[in-house]
């Protein structure tokens, strides 16, 4: 749920995003966002952590446990916005993390400890490579893909999955593009919009290094890359780190973007596809800190 604000905050910060987004420079945002309970195991008063496995196994974690789960749900979801006051409004947000990709392994290879030292600002060892811009490995294939199992067995039962109810969106990594391909396969509706703005922390680490925007076309010719994207990687600096305050406005605006006049009209369902970084996920740093709960379950 999101309300325009009377008097909104401002923040500021430098740079980030292509060219075509709104600028980062001080401003009011344009929501304040709230998630509403209980709807969701994961998104209690106190959040909790659900394996990946359980949640397949609860409809992805809706309490709702009836055949009707899906219809109820989305009946509740209209009638939300039905009574809504001007300027609130409701949206479903399926968010997804991708699967293991090759950095994982690596640093499940060494240690988290020695990763972040020296081999996350690597592009490979003698074995394996995993920078820039890492795939799936095959357990993460297999990760993505039983997701997809999990929408393949609720889609009978009335999951948002339409092209009139969904809208997929994706950060510009091939491992989120791959992990959105193999969890909706022939479930997916419509192009997958690629925003910069859903991407992970950038800079020193080479997982975080972007593939030429012609590599993404080439890769995945369905999807609809925003206008602006640039052809390299201008963002990625390999002796600068993006902060978490940076990354924080990102997630700010493109949730602006995605609530606002330009954004998806579907109510019952967006899926996000983004990506994380070590232990500090796109979701728990910046999302979270907009609705001011931690975000416990994030992972595939």
């Amino acid at each position: 749920m999101v309300h325009q604000p009377d008097n909104p905050p401002v923040a500021s910060t430098e740079s980030g995003g292509p060219a075509t987004s709104p600028t980062l420079e001080e401003r009011p945002h344009d929501f304040r966002y709230e998630i509403v309970q209980g709807y969701f195991i994961q998104n209690g008063p106190q959040p909790k952590h659900i394996n990946f496995e359980d949640l397949l196994k609860r409809s992805f974690g809706l309490m709702d446990t009836t055949p009707e789960r899906w219809y109820n749900l989305k009946a509740s979801i209209k009638e939300l916005q039905d009574q809504a006051p001007e300027g609130v409004y409701y949206k479903l947000l399926f968010l997804a993390r991708h699967g293991q990709g090759w950095h994982n392994f690596g640093a499940a290879k060494y240690g988290i400890d020695t990763w972040e030292e020296y081999w996350t600002y690597l592009n490979n060892d003698d074995q394996i490579t995993w920078g820039p811009d890492p795939e799936l490995t095959p357990l993460g294939k297999s990760q993505a893909q039983a997701v997809n199992r999990c929408w393949v067995a609720e889609a009978p039962l009335g999951a948002p999955i339409k092209s009139e109810e969904m809208r997929w969106y994706v950060s510009p990594m091939i491992r989120t593009g791959q992990t959105l391909e193999e969890s909706w396969g022939t479930l997916l509706g419509r192009a997958p919009e690629v925003w910069e703005d859903w991407r992970e922390v950038y800079g020193g680490h080479t997982c975080d290094k972007r593939s030429p925007k012609s590599v993404l076309q080439k890769k995945f010719p369905n999807f609809k890359i925003e206008e602006g994207l640039t052809e390299e990687d201008e963002l990625w600096k390999a002796d600068d780190r993006e902060t978490d305050a940076h990354m924080q406005m990102r997630a700010q605006r493109a949730m602006d973007r995605l609530f606002g006049k330009d954004g998806a009209k579907e109510t019952y369902g967006t899926g996000i596809y983004l990506t994380n970084v070590g232990s500090k996920t796109f979701f728990q740093i910046s999302l979270s800190r907009l609705i001011l709960q931690f975000c416990a379950t994030c992972l595939l």
